[in-house]
């Protein structure tokens, strides 16, 4: 029998095709289309739709090649759905819990970069020595060009570059904060923050959030009780709340900050859609704020480049403690990244993340249903508050007992700060919008089941 289906796509994006075959991985990981059942002929959805046989026949051949469905001669093409692949959810686990960039032109980017490198004897000779400064003298006009284009203006003696964003945390507590200091943060936080204050023996305390971000009012009380040297804020994509602050939450608690005298790391790792960015916190206060950034998000994780930018007067002793923690970073690294930053190979590739991450979204939102997720759309992470009875750990457990691996509240809390009962989802890091759809599958299970009486604890 013909199943009768012709799908909405106005919630994806890209080609015509390319978005029929992104609706009907939806619909298969959904339950909408079921295994085994028989597609509409393509003239036939063709019409429907208002498109091209053609275009049906490409989005059919695009979906065979994800797994989704299979063509048998004389018969049709018919749902093949995740059931068949459930056995290797158990033996490769399928992770989200890891916010990274997805794949897509890096590989060639990285391949022509290194050949151009190669036939370049000069430029590959001068990235071979240690380097006599934080960067070649060209490489950091690159990065400085780059940075006045993301509306940071700022001048040599602000930037240092580093080996990543947790390199950079760590270099700017060692140069802030003395043994025994208090940091602040918000209450749910990036654990790298945990582990260098840890590695420090400073005090990392929680502060209450609401949608906006960091309570000033918990800021103002905190500043009371600990008379901290350190705010730590990530006022971009939090992770893992994934929460935007807007510009009066930004200016309310740096208001605070210059009134207590305490200095502000701005962490701003997390990728989202540079046109969609509120200004900066060290815009706002360039006096006040350290900022910190990677190309890890941006690029890949083995892209080990990042930046610090603050005040002037502290430009010796981060130099300092950069050289005591790895003397340099790698000329070779900087010669790539710096490569990207000024021929446009970087805006083109943060232009794809950002509309590949709107595709997943949308795929997530479909298979999930709207409204369930938080966050901005471009984004690698979403933040999905679980309905009651659910708990946290137990919805966790049991994803990973069908080989789904997500990210929990609990994880990221700083201190005693109580955990709400959610979880983060690393929508980025399944190799293809196919295997992010079996995960969802998953979770949109759970989410329908429940915890059920077999969870209970006895």
């Amino acid at each position: 029998m013909v199943t009768i289906w012709v799908p909405d796509l106005t919630p994806f994006q890209g080609p015509k095709y390319q978005r029929l075959a992104d609706a009907l991985g939806a619909a298969v990981a959904g339950g909408e289309l079921t295994p085994g059942s028989r597609l509409p002929p393509q003239r036939q959805l063709a019409d429907r739709l208002g498109v091209t046989v053609g275009t049906v026949t490409r989005a059919y051949a695009l979906a065979e090649r994800r797994g989704l469905v299979e063509a048998r001669v004389g018969s049709g093409t018919f749902v093949k759905g995740v059931v068949e692949e459930a056995p290797k959810l158990q033996k490769a686990p399928l992770a989200m819990d890891g916010a990274m960039a997805p794949l897509g032109p890096q590989t060639q980017m990285m391949s022509t970069a290194l050949a151009a490198l190669a036939s370049d004897p000069l430029g590959l000779a001068a990235c071979l020595p240690y380097p006599q400064d934080n960067g070649l003298p060209e490489q950091r006009q690159r990065f400085l060009d780059w940075l006045a284009g993301q509306g940071l203006a700022v001048e040599d003696d602000q930037l240092l570059l580093t080996c990543g964003g947790q390199h950079g945390i760590s270099l700017a507590l060692q140069v802030l904060c003395e043994p025994g200091d208090t940091v602040l943060c918000e209450g749910l936080a990036f654990a790298g923050i945990k582990l260098a204050c840890e590695s420090q023996g400073l005090k990392a305390v929680g502060l209450v959030m609401d949608d906006q971000g960091l309570v000033p009012e918990a800021l103002e009380a905190a500043c009371q009780q600990y008379r901290p040297r350190v705010l730590y804020l990530t006022p971009n994509l939090q992770n893992p709340r994934c929460l935007t602050m807007p510009l009066a939450r930004r200016q309310a608690l740096l208001a605070l900050c210059e009134r207590h005298d305490i200095w502000v790391i701005e962490d701003d790792v997390q990728f989202s859609d540079p046109s969609l960015k509120p200004p900066f916190l060290v815009s706002l206060a360039p006096q006040r704020v350290l900022m910190l950034s990677s190309f890890s998000k941006r690029f890949a994780g083995s892209v080990r480049v990042g930046f610090v930018l603050s005040p002037p007067a502290l430009k010796n002793r981060l130099r300092l403690s950069l050289q005591a923690s790895v003397w340099a970073v790698s000329p070779l690294l900087l010669e790539l990244v710096s490569r990207w930053l000024e021929d446009g190979q970087m805006a083109a590739l943060e232009q794809w993340l950002a509309d590949e991450m709107r595709q997943r979204r949308a795929l997530a939102e479909a298979v999930l249903g709207p409204g369930l997720l938080q966050g901005e759309s471009s984004g690698f992470n979403a933040w999905l508050p679980l309905p009651e009875p659910w708990r946290a750990s137990s919805f966790a457990r049991a994803a990973a007992e069908r080989g789904v691996r997500l990210r929990l509240a609990e994880d990221y809390a700083i201190g005693r700060f109580p955990a709400p009962q959610a979880v983060r989802l690393s929508l980025s890091q399944p190799a293809s919008r196919a295997l992010l759809a079996e995960a969802l599958a998953v979770l949109k299970e759970l989410l329908q089941e429940g915890p059920g009486l077999s969870r209970a604890v006895l």
